[in-house]
């Protein structure tokens, strides 16, 4: 709120990024509807089917409104060395002479300002990609060139235009990266739901519970703070959610024995008062997002750039200063399967105290249930699976709970 463009110091070489809320922000909301059919299908026992929608608005995401100019960068690099860069790295942080002739200079080539400008034998102006602030649109980095060299903004102006440059002047800013935290994002959210129900007689009762359901935004959470791979092309995002979860069965039950066990004799007495109550869960992989690892479009962050996929379905890295073919959240977890259960005993002392034995297992087949996978696309090549969608599995990297056990005693008096 105090920032003064004649006295800040500036930060360093780079300039820092900002994250703040867009000036036409507006808070999310959600519009949500549910159809219900239930039928009676015995005195006990009811089917009911469901279909649930949730639609989501105005869900907030970052996009940086103060892209690096890839094409200025190239071309500015180009004027230097004659050729195109190998990389991103490459046109972003090249170094200039500090006087010519001498070593890393081309032929031709004069030094207006050591390490910052210079012409090449064709009279174009060269910039030192970091004094050019990488020509994102604000402005170039007058704090780092007044670091080095006492140059004043209005004096660095007007040699960036007498050199014949590409970097123009602009509006003094201490940031590099300018996020913006907006709200474009959008969430949709179906599924059908088909419950079996029994209610308690008889000894026992359950309930069977299926799911079908699809969520699909472009914008799964805020935790990650992770920009678009396009900033430019935030519609590419559009992709299946991070926890989607296509397919989901639930059993679960419990059975006691008959009360009139207990005044029986032999094997009947020995099992009265038993409980038994199982959970049995069945579910769909999740979701995951597949990265490169590599600056490949050359925005300084790796965390959002994705591979493109060959005609043989293999992953590959596309080429620098381009975006990756493969869409958002292409890679999906293996299935989940579960059973839990709970064994307890009622011992009875009269009629007022009553102790339990509890007995209780979970995940009781020990099965490996990944929880989630490696995200770059080597790891993905290597595992060399695929599922039947064509989505990728990937090298787990962490499981739900192996088997466990526990036992308790519960006194009731």
């Amino acid at each position: 709120q105090r920032f003064n463009d004649q006295t800040f110091p500036g930060f360093g070489t780079i300039l820092p990024f900002t994250l703040f809320p867009d000036k036409k922000f507006e808070y999310a909301y959600a519009n949500q509807g549910n159809f219900t059919v239930e039928h009676q299908l015995t005195k006990d026992m009811a089917i009911s089917a469901s279909y649930i929608f949730v639609g989501a608005h105005h869900l907030p995401h970052p996009r940086d409104i103060n892209l690096m100019r890839n094409d200025l960068l190239i071309e500015n690099f180009r004027r230097f060395t004659g050729g195109a860069p190998a990389d991103p790295t490459s046109a972003q942080f090249f170094s200039l002479p500090a006087a010519c002739p001498g070593p890393g200079c081309p032929p031709g080539f004069v030094v207006v300002i050591p390490r910052i400008l210079g012409r090449n034998i064709l009279g174009q102006g060269v910039v030192s990609p970091i004094a050019a602030n990488f020509f994102r649109p604000n402005a170039p980095n007058y704090f780092f060139v007044q670091a080095l060299t006492g140059l004043s903004p209005a004096t660095f102006n007007a040699l960036l235009a007498a050199n014949n440059t590409l970097r123009t002047p602009g509006v003094i800013s201490p940031f590099g990266d300018v996020s913006s935290q907006l709200s474009e994002g959008n969430s949709a959210y179906h599924a059908m739901n088909v419950d079996l129900k029994k209610r308690f007689s008889h000894n026992f009762q359950f309930l069977a519970s299926f799911t079908w359901a699809h969520s699909i935004d472009d914008s799964s959470d805020l935790q990650t703070l992770l920009k678009p791979q396009n900033n430019l092309d935030f519609r590419a995002e559009r992709a299946d959610s991070l926890f989607d979860q296509r397919l989901r069965y639930v059993f679960s039950a419990i059975v006691t024995s008959p009360g009139a066990w207990r005044s029986g004799s032999g094997m009947q007495r020995f099992l009265a008062d038993f409980t038994i109550a199982p959970i049995l869960e069945v579910g769909s992989g999740r979701p995951f997002n597949i990265i490169s690892g590599v600056d490949t479009n050359g925005d300084q962050q790796s965390s959002n750039d994705r591979p493109s996929a060959a005609s043989d379905g293999t992953l590959i890295q596309p080429p620098f200063f381009a975006n990756g073919s493969l869409g958002r959240n292409m890679g999906i977890t293996h299935k989940f399967a579960s059973l839990d259960l709970r064994v307890s005993r009622a011992i009875r002392f009269g009629e007022r105290v009553k102790l339990d034995l509890i007995a209780e297992g979970f995940n009781m087949f020990n099965r490996f249930n990944e929880a989630s996978a490696s995200p770059f696309f080597k790891d993905v090549n290597d595992f060399g699976q695929r599922a039947g969608n064509g989505r990728y599995y990937s090298r787990p990297t962490a499981s739900f709970d192996p088997r466990q056990f526990q036992f308790g005693l519960k006194l009731n008096f």
